[in-house]
């Protein structure tokens, strides 16, 4: 109880420094993508690289933070973490940390829930746009979709849609 209380505790602390700092400018190019991504959806690695590859012609650097809420899930994966990657007075552990701090273009939160661990995981990034899903705080994303991640096609549709228009800016 006291440890999900210093968590909010410290989500809050860095959710406003986040908000207050969040800037897109109109040079904006895609060459880093994090993908915050809630482990129980049927999505993988290969379905965000396959869509940006479609996409652009460039080369793209990805992270991928994947979250489980089951500790079982998390040790026999790469980029798997769960909220014993966040010890009692709510510091990262260093390799979560390493991850949320590489600094990147454009950060997907998929997930749609207000689990406080995928939110803080996401706002503790270091990125310059974040595409999400309504069902979150809609604070935490600049552009938000207005349908469930488990429907992959329009998501894809729509995705495609906001990066030409980037790239047109």
């Amino acid at each position: 109880m006291f440890r999900k209380l210093f968590h909010l505790i410290k989500y809050k602390n860095d959710f406003n420094r986040r908000i207050s700092t969040s800037v897109a400018r109109s040079d904006f190019k895609v060459k880093s993508v994090r993908v915050v991504l809630d482990k129980t959806l049927p999505v993988d690695e290969n379905f965000f690289k396959n869509l940006l590859g479609e996409i652009t012609d460039s080369k793209i650097l990805f992270t991928f933070i994947k979250f489980s809420h089951s500790t079982e899930n998390t040790l026999g994966e790469k980029y798997c973490y769960d909220k014993n990657h966040i010890n009692f007075f709510g510091n990262f552990t260093e390799k979560l940390s390493k991850a949320c701090k590489r600094k990147v273009d454009l950060q997907i939160n998929f997930f749609d829930n207000n689990n406080l661990y995928l939110k803080w995981i996401a706002i503790k990034g270091d990125y310059k746009l974040s595409f999400g899903f309504k069902k979150t705080d809609i604070r935490i994303n600049d552009v938000i979709f207005d349908f469930l991640p488990l429907q992959t096609d329009t998501f894809k549709n729509e995705f495609r849609k906001y990066i030409r228009v980037l790239k047109t800016i």
